[in-house]
């Protein structure tokens, strides 16, 4: 199932390097702040911090069995569930059994995996009461998010999809897809609104205007074309188009997926 892309929200500029910012006005701050994050959102490839979304995660009874299994499939001895009652591990060259997640594996006791990449967990919510965030983190396992429960409860089994997000029977998890905003596109970002505010108001900005060079005895006058400059993936800004290449060199308009019809991963609300 594709994660929706709704587009960047809330991402923390560093307007350090624009010493005249607090000089604009909120609209104009806000007005060249929306402008500067969704351009470098577009043009790093989508692949930071995104809207939230509600993602209602589908446990092994909604999910209409097991999934397939890929061994040991029919072997005598094997439980009715397609795996063994015991799996055999080898620690420091002495052979053992493990019967229980999370004491011989990196697979935490109770844990649920996100579709996608996960920049930030904003809220949980078990039917319709949002936990205390200290009930669970956010861990990665071979490069997989993966939301663990850590105040000794467990995430439901399965969740009534015919309920609405705030009713008893829901589970409901409200994240933002992508990587989270590294400090260096936080600086870019914020180099980006400053000149983007100064445009606004009429003020001597950097952003690339149409004329590149002025000859003035008899040499020509070179132009620049803006819109060849966006087609480039680029803003003409030398600092934030240095961190542009640095996140999306292939000028991918957005991070590739890869979907598969044997996992069902939940639904959005």
């Amino acid at each position: 199932m594709a994660v929706p892309v709704p587009g960047p929200c809330e991402w923390p500029i560093d307007t350090t390097c624009c010493p005249g910012w607090d000089t604009y006005t909120p609209e104009v701050q806000a007005r060249a702040t929306t402008l500067a994050m969704s351009i470098l959102d577009a043009l790093t490839g989508r692949q930071f911090a995104q809207c939230a979304v509600n993602y209602r995660p589908c446990g092994p009874k909604c999910a209409s069995g097991p999934g397939y299994m890929s061994w040991p499939v029919g072997t005598p001895g094997v439980s009715a569930g397609g795996g063994p009652w015991m799996l055999p591990y080898v620690d420091a060259g002495v052979w053992r059994n493990c019967g229980c997640a999370g004491g011989c594996s990196c697979a935490a006791r109770c844990e649920v995996p996100f579709p996608g990449s996960v920049a930030s967990v904003t809220s949980v919510t078990v039917d319709g009461a949002e936990l205390d965030p200290t009930a669970y983190r956010l861990d990665s396992w071979r490069g997989r998010p993966m939301l663990v429960r850590t105040d000794g409860e467990c995430w439901p089994q399965c969740q009534d999809m015919n309920a609405d997000p705030g009713e008893v029977g829901a589970f409901v998890i409200t994240y933002q897809p992508g990587r989270p905003l590294p400090v260096a596109g936080q600086i870019a970002a914020g180099e980006y609104a400053c000149e983007i505010a100064k445009a606004c108001v009429g003020a001597d900005c950097a952003l690339p205007q149409q004329v590149a060079s002025l000859s003035r005895s008899g040499v020509d006058i070179q132009l620049v074309d803006p819109i060849e400059t966006a087609e480039n993936g680029l803003t003409g800004l030398a600092n934030v188009d240095a961190w542009i290449r640095s996140v999306n060199p292939a000028r991918r308009a957005q991070r590739s997926r890869v979907a598969s019809v044997d996992t069902y991963r939940g639904r959005f609300s």
